[in-house]
């Protein structure tokens, strides 16, 4: 009887054991793991300045496996990389940002960007906001002049404006 008792304390002690190192294991956030973020404040060429934080946060968790990464209201971070006033020829007015980083569960800032996998995903859910040089192409020879005249528009993104990043690199949980 004291081998049966004996045999089934080791057997416990190496299943603690066992679930430790198991659970220590790291895990990794893949790089291009995508995050759907909402934006938290008005953007405007006419008011924002280049420098400027922007604050986001996140639609839904994400998880990886079974476990929950990023938690919904997490906060992403991103700044205004280059604020462009509307110009000539119609030229509209355009916002630059740079994403930095969102937090994860842990309190940890993971990088995030706007990477070719979240660039067609924003354009498969028509979430993407692009620009385009086809007022400009259409103006002609006779038009550049005319055109000089012709101001363009600022642009605004409003608050809640959702759109998709992806996780910029392999990072630790």
């Amino acid at each position: 009887m004291r081998v049966n008792q004996k045999t089934r304390i080791l057997c416990l002690l190496m299943f603690i054991i066992q679930s430790v190192c198991i659970g220590a294991a790291e895990l990794i956030i893949p790089a291009g793991t995508l995050v759907r973020l909402n934006l938290e404040e008005n953007l405007s060429s006419k008011t924002s300045q280049t420098g400027e934080m922007v604050k986001f946060t996140v639609v839904e968790s994400v998880k990886i496996g079974s476990r929950t990464v990023i938690k919904k209201g997490a906060v992403a971070r991103a700044q205004l990389q280059k604020v462009r006033k509307p110009g000539r020829f119609g030229r509209n007015g355009s916002l630059k940002l740079r994403y930095l980083t969102v937090s994860s569960t842990r309190g940890k800032e993971i990088p995030i960007t706007l990477g070719e996998k979240s660039v067609k995903t924003n354009e498969s859910l028509g979430l993407a906001a692009g620009a385009s040089l086809g007022g400009y192409m259409l103006l002609g020879p006779i038009g550049l002049i005319g055109g000089t005249f012709v101001r363009g528009h600022h642009i605004e993104i409003p608050k809640n404006t959702q759109l998709i990043v992806e996780v910029a690199k392999d990072t630790k949980f």
